[in-house]
């Protein structure tokens, strides 16, 4: 299959392929053990091993709820697509094929041509039986093991998609296409090379966000161990958060913040320490609530668990102050997007009349001063913030904006274009600015009709500016007048006092402009919004599509009452908005009544946080997009909340996907002995009395370690070593003594060392002295079985800069439930460093990881 044939160019972006066998985690499928146990092997291979494909193409971020397809080669009477799809949220066609020994050949062949169509966005493919020529899997299947004991599933992507998704490509596949030939053993696709990804990009400073979730507590828990272990093989930090965040989210989340590979494994230490304390709940991090003082808590970065979904909508909050000199510069030098959109946006206000209010060099530092250049400002920050939330598929149900800010959300809702946009920025600032800042205003804890009742002998010079909350008014206008409103206050117990801050513009004088504000934007043309807009200048007003329900990006906005047909946001809307006042407590009145349950604030500095806090359905639930203090910090700190509670995140926008993430580690059931291999690579069907070890390739003139290698166990590993051709094993030893009789003869291939492996200073300088000897070290065997963990953490964090082609951990029978939790423990551990060839192998069974 070709791009020549009429079809896309296709690549090869993820890869599973394993033996067959009995082992299966039902669960996590949603199958129940009735079922299960009806399956073939080779109906379980396919399922397991598909999820490890997508994992290894780093789609199953985007997987669930898309329109992705499976087709497997029949392995036997269960549709086993129908239930990879059903278990992932999968929309797209589930097919299985039957085409005799070629079925999974033709089922990546019907992947191929799945894709020409633009609404299946890849396709996993694959089952028994099929081969890649060249062998670009770079998986390690035991010698001897083919034809239909080995499952390969692909991933297939269109080209041009993996490249805009900056996914790897394993490879191309061919212009010779897939092919079957009756002088082969099995199905193959004759593959070309692909252009590898860049891996060096903007954006690799520190802090890198790294989510994680399981299908429950526990699982979590383990993984957050696991993690801290494995990513201290990755190449750079950003590397491992992009593959991991890639993977498909589950039931239970958390998430951690770090600044660099050691920070990572401190934090996933400290997030697994915390849930073996605290029950998951829901946990809201950084709410605007708390950002408010001093800006974000740094120290927040150990996020989560949070177990249960947020139901109802996500609404973006566009504020109308916040800004400051450094606004900006963080999120463009992390993110293209956003610098792409904000010079975007300063050249659409320079079109429009107004000042240059953006340059990549000086940031928004030019500020001339005036209404005009910090309304200017606000919108090109507000508008390229919102696409950056955009791209990390954050995209709102509705939108609302206080002041200034409700031009932005009018053009992220669609209402105006960013011309448009521009247009009414210019045009409200040059207005405030001829009304000018010689006024005063004051916060009142009074009921919109108590602060009527004070304002209406002085409406000619006082005016009410804002209502924030049931009882938080703002009033403004002349200081004499405005401080007689206030001794008007105090004498009927209403509290009222100056507000902070710069100086506000004057609102009565404002009122008196409007028509020259109409005038310049009489040819505004408003269009139909594609999410709903909440006005703030007109009280529980609701500005969207005739039919809601298509709206946003879920259908979550439920109107509780008549749709507002009549209100335009054209050029008499826009006069309203600069000269009256703000009813931001009505607008998430109606949003929270319509099941808005999430509020983003977008922002350079949260400012709405009290506001918001009065809506005790969002006072749990209400994130800052931005901060002055840490920008960067407070964006994915942002993010990690909205994935918390269950919202769907693009994590492609954490960077390129160059590597695999750790190996998934399935739950099998206790005393399950999974498959044994010996010496040779051949599957045992019989457990042995000593560990069956992997096959290995020995390098006769490097150096072997044995820990505790004068145990019964370790002796056993040490022979295994000396058989397989090594001509040095170094053997750790807390008591040195002579060798023991089954390694007599073999005292000029064995150098006894002291050590006490559970001591890390002591086990860090004999490693040392080993390397020291010239002799690289090679491989390693953990052959102290019993628990506890931190012994073989120890080993592998102390070797990561070792050039090992194995490490060798063993493990004892359970002999009681404590020793269970150590023994799995173990065994993930071997599994997060699959990369580094790290293989658990059990006592009297054999690898088990």
């Amino acid at each position: 299959m070709s791009a020549a044939a009429g079809l896309p160019a296709v690549s090869i972006v993820g890869i599973g392929c394993r033996v067959t066998g009995a082992d299966f985690d039902h669960e996590w499928f949603g199958i129940g053990g009735l079922e299960a146990a009806g399956m073939s092997g080779r109906q379980r291979a396919n399922l397991e091993v598909a999820v490890e494909a997508l994992d290894d193409s780093g789609l199953g971020c985007v997987a669930r709820g898309s329109g992705a397809a499976v087709v497997f080669g029949v392995g036997g009477s269960v549709n086993s697509a129908h239930q990879l799809s059903r278990a992932l949220e999968l929309r797209g066609p589930s097919l299985m094929v039957d085409s005799d020994r070629t079925s999974p050949l033709v089922a990546v062949d019907m992947g191929v041509r799945l894709l020409a169509d633009e609404t299946v966005p890849f396709v996993i493919a694959g089952g028994v039986d099929l081969a890649l020529l060249p062998d670009i899997s770079d998986l390690q299947v035991p010698v001897g093991l083919a034809g239909d004991s080995v499952c390969t599933v692909l991933v297939l992507q269109r080209t041009a998609d993996a490249r805009r998704t900056r996914t790897r490509r394993y490879a191309e596949i061919g212009l010779d296409g897939i092919e079957f030939t009756e002088t082969r053993s099995s199905a193959h696709i004759s593959l070309r090379d692909a252009a590898a990804i860049p891996r060096h990009e903007r954006g690799e400073e520190p802090p890198v966000l790294i989510p994680i979730s399981g299908r429950d507590a526990a699982a979590v828990h383990n993984l957050a161990l696991r993690w801290a272990t494995a990513v201290t093989s990755y190449r750079t930090l950003r590397e491992f958060g992009a593959a991991a965040a890639r993977l498909a989210p589950e039931a239970v989340r958390a998430a951690v913040l770090a600044d660099d590979i050691a920070d990572a494994g401190d934090q996933l230490r400290a997030l697994a320490r915390h849930m073996e304390t605290a029950a998951p709940r829901a946990v809201t991090p950084r709410l605007l609530a708390d950002t408010v003082p001093g800006g974000p808590q740094t120290s927040d970065t150990v996020l989560g668990p949070a177990p249960a979904r947020r139901a109802g909508g996500v609404l973006l909050l566009f504020s109308g102050g916040g800004g400051h000199a450094r606004m900006g510069r963080a999120l463009a030098a992390r993110y293209p997007v956003f610098g792409a959109v904000v010079t975007a946006v300063a050249d659409a206000v320079v079109e429009a009349g107004g000042p240059r209010v953006w340059t990549p060099r000086t940031g928004f530092g030019n500020d001339s001063g005036g209404a005009v250049f910090a309304h200017s400002a606000l919108f090109a920050y507000q508008v390229a913030l919102a696409e950056l939330l955009d791209s990390w598929g954050i995209r709102p149900d509705a939108v609302a904006g206080y002041g200034a800010g409700e031009v932005a959300a009018a053009v992220v809702a669609g209402v105006l274009s960013l011309g448009d946009g521009a247009r009414v920025a210019v045009a409200r600032g040059r207005l405030l600015d001829a009304a000018g800042t010689e006024a005063a205003a004051a916060v009142l804890e009074a009921t919109p009709a108590e602060a009527m009742r004070l304002v209406e002998p002085m409406r000619a010079s006082v005016a009410v500016a804002a209502v924030d909350g049931p009882t938080s008014i703002t009033v403004s206008g002349e200081p004499r007048y405005v401080e007689a409103l206030i001794r008007r206050a105090h004498r009927r117990a209403i509290f009222a006092q100056r507000a902070p801050g710069p100086a506000p513009h004057h609102l009565p004088r404002a009122r008196s402009l409007v028509p020259q504000l109409i005038t310049d934007l009489a040819d505004l043309v408003p269009r139909t919004p594609e999410i709903t807009v909440y006005s703030t200048t007109y009280r529980g007003a609701s500005i969207r599509l005739p039919h809601p329900a298509a709206a946003g990006t879920g259908g979550a906005v439920q109107p509780s009452g008549p749709i507002e047909a009549s209100v335009r946001m054209d050029a008499e809307y826009w006069g309203e908005n600069a000269a009256g006042a703000v009813e931001l407590a009505g607008a998430l009145e109606q949003a929270a009544r319509e099941g808005i349950s999430t509020v983003v604030e977008v922002s350079p500095h949260p400012v709405h946080a009290a506001a918001v806090r009065e809506q005790v359905t969002l006072r749990e639930s209400a994130y800052a997009a931005a901060a002055q203090e840490d920008e960067a910090t407070a964006f994915l700190t942002a993010v990690a909340g909205l994935y918390l509670e269950g919202r769907f995140v693009d994590w492609t926008a954490l960077g390129p996907h160059t590597t695999a993430p750790p190996r998934r580690q399935w739950r099998r059931p206790r005393g399950a002995p999974g498959e044994r291999y010996s010496a040779g690579g051949q599957a045992d069907s019989e457990p042995a009395l000593a560990p069956v070890f992997p096959a290995v390739k020995v390098r006769p003139e490097d150096t072997y370690v044995v820990a505790d290698g004068l145990s019964p166990q370790g002796v056993v590993a040490v022979r295994w070593l000396l058989a397989a051709g090594a001509l040095d094993v170094v053997v750790l030893t807390p008591d040195p003594q002579a060798l023991p009789a089954p390694l007599d003869g073999m005292e000029d291939r064995i150098v006894v060392v002291r050590c006490d492996i559970a001591d890390r200073a002591d086990l860090a300088t004999a490693l040392h002295d080993i390397r020291e000897c010239g002799s690289p070290i090679r491989g390693i065997v953990h052959a102290a079985c019993e628990p506890p963990l931190s012994a073989a953490a120890d080993l592998l964090a102390l070797t990561a800069a070792d050039p090992t082609d194995f490490t060798v951990l063993l493990t004892a029978p359970v002999p009681s439930p404590t020793w269970q939790v150590a023994h799995d423990a173990v065994r993930e551990l071997a599994a997060a460093q699959r990369d580094r060839r790290v293989v658990c192998v059990e006592w009297e069974v054999g690898p088990a990881a």
